[in-house]
């Protein structure tokens, strides 16, 4: 297919810019967010050759941008060229993915071999350099509200956004816009980047599917650069020598929601449980934010509250006030919590530092 020979409408542009997300909030011709690198008034979509026309302030590196709506598409779904093309020629991505197979590519080193450390710093340096601040209106703030209803903290300076790669078994299988998270050791090195990936036309994770049918996990590290044991995503600043931590990311925003305290994530129950105060930060109360897991039948355990509350034990014997909170019903975590009560804004569940210790009269 040739672009030059084709010819929409004014009409025609907007639903199809629209069809692959772009909001109709930013086509009206004024300022207005980018949906590519956010903002509040930078981006104008002005059409004036009839190709889908816009002009950004700020995206390229800063500095002014213009181009016509398949660029605006690719660079804000996160699609390449000749994807968008076979769509538009009536074909799928699965059918792109398969005609890119045919195209070299430079596979990133096995997960199974020992990564270069070079490398990876390199790889994990280029890939949050090329990605850009959350905007208020962009596709990573627009999934993060729908999560979290109603949220209102600023953008993290620890989160980002880039088009992603997503490699299975040594191959690329597409790009997706996603959410990347600096997962910070205690001594402040980098440990990885977390990925999320977003779906291209509406505010909620990818699903991304293999040609056989294999639905793939849309949250991963990317490569692993030093041990993660001890570090967290460091969201928000400690305020008055107080944080919270939490196992996932939106589970850290609801919390901050709900309690008001700046929270970090750790990305699952097993870091959480070695999560390690970092030093210098001042930091001398931690709230533990608990997602309320199902029994383990083998435990007779919540495997989410017993990380939670280890971790608790052995903070409190490093001489921190340690405070663990968990949800009111079993099997949610606080975004749950916060979806299904917009409006409480005490804490829900605070387990009493005596009562942590000894676990009396706690379900887990």
């Amino acid at each position: 297919m040739n672009v030059k020979d084709i010819k929409l409408s004014p009409e025609q542009w907007l639903a199809l810019l629209q069809r692959y997300g772009v909001p109709a909030s930013s086509l009206n011709g004024k300022g207005a967010p980018c949906p590519i690198c956010g903002g509040t008034d930078r981006f104008t979509y002005d059409n004036k050759r009839g190709r889908g026309d816009w002009v950004c302030r700020k995206c390229n590196g800063g500095d002014r941008m213009a181009g016509d709506g398949y660029q605006l598409i690719c660079r804000s779904a996160g699609l390449s060229f000749r994807e968008l093309m076979v769509e538009l020629e009536g074909g799928t991505l699965a059918e792109s993915q398969r005609q890119a197979k045919r195209m070299p590519t430079s596979p990133a080193p096995s997960q199974k071999r020992k990564v270069d450390p070079a490398w990876a710093q390199k790889h994990l340096d280029s890939m949050w350099e090329r990605a850009v601040r959350i905007g208020f209106d962009s596709a990573a703030a627009r999934y993060l509200h729908s999560r979290v209803p109603g949220l209102t903290v600023a953008p993290s300076p620890a989160l980002r956004m880039g088009m992603l790669e997503y490699r299975h078994e040594k191959k690329v299988l597409g790009q997706w816009p996603g959410i990347l998270a600096r997962f910070t050791l205690p001594d402040s090195q980098l440990g990885t980047l977390h990925r999320t990936f977003l779906d291209r036309s509406k505010a909620a994770k990818a699903t991304v599917v293999t040609n056989d049918g294999e639905i793939l996990a849309p949250k991963l590290n990317d490569v692993t650069l030093r041990r993660l044991n001890g570090g967290a995503v460091r969201l928000m600043d400690p305020v008055d020598g107080e944080i919270g931590v939490a196992e996932g990311m939106e589970t850290a925003y609801a919390a901050h929601m709900l309690f008001g305290v700046p929270v970090w994530f750790c990305l699952n129950r097993v870091l959480l449980a070695d999560f390690v105060v970092p030093d210098g930060l001042g930091i001398r109360v931690v709230h533990v934010f608990a997602d309320f897991d199902a029994v383990d039948p083998r435990t007779r355990k919540s495997p989410g509250v017993d990380a939670a509350l280890k971790l608790a034990k052995r903070l409190r014997a490093e001489g921190f006030t340690a405070i663990v909170h968990r949800p009111k019903k079993r099997e949610t975590d606080f975004a749950d919590e916060w979806a299904a009560s917009r409006t409480t804004v005490s804490p829900l569940i605070a387990v009493r530092p005596d009562v942590q210790t000894q676990h009396h009269g706690l379900s887990i």
